[in-house]
């Protein structure tokens, strides 16, 4: 997806969210999760609002993270707006997770069908194959990129 931006003395410009979204978070370089990007293009300079994850990190940090994304958009004609989320921690988060559903009714399902031996048995082959294409893929990765 293109955030479409405005006509410059070089031409019209045209930004991707994952291309911002890959370049913010590279130079945040923290452990800061990135959540969302959200660009409003104005008159003069395009206001850019960064949603980012808030660890319980100190009122300095934040200006000093806000502040160095100031500086390095500002050349680009961006104005960065950041918003601080809490993120989502403990028994909540893992009861909202839906590959959690999804493998707890697999394995009933399993255990129901198929008895004990036969979950046993499809979790180790499951595992395995997992593992296998798991090696496969990052093996292939490696070839590529040598």
């Amino acid at each position: 997806m293109y955030f479409l931006w405005k006509n410059t003395p070089c031409g019209f410009i045209k930004i991707s969210y994952e291309g911002l979204f890959d370049f913010v978070n590279y130079v945040l370089r923290t452990s800061f999760r990135l959540y969302s990007i959200t660009l409003k293009p104005s008159e003069s300079q395009a206001d850019l609002t960064v949603v980012i994850s808030d660890e319980d990190i100190s009122a300095e940090v934040k200006e000093k993270v806000e502040q160095h994304l100031s500086e390095v958009l500002d050349p680009a004609g961006m104005t960065a707006s950041i918003v601080w989320a809490a993120p989502e921690r403990g028994f909540m988060q893992v009861i909202q997770n839906p590959y959690i559903w999804a493998a707890a009714a697999s394995c009933s399902a399993v255990i129901v069908t198929a008895g004990l031996e036969g979950f046993f048995w499809t979790a180790f082959w499951g595992s395995a194959a997992w593992f296998a294409i798991r090696g496969l893929s990052l093996l292939a990765k490696k070839i590529r990129s040598a």
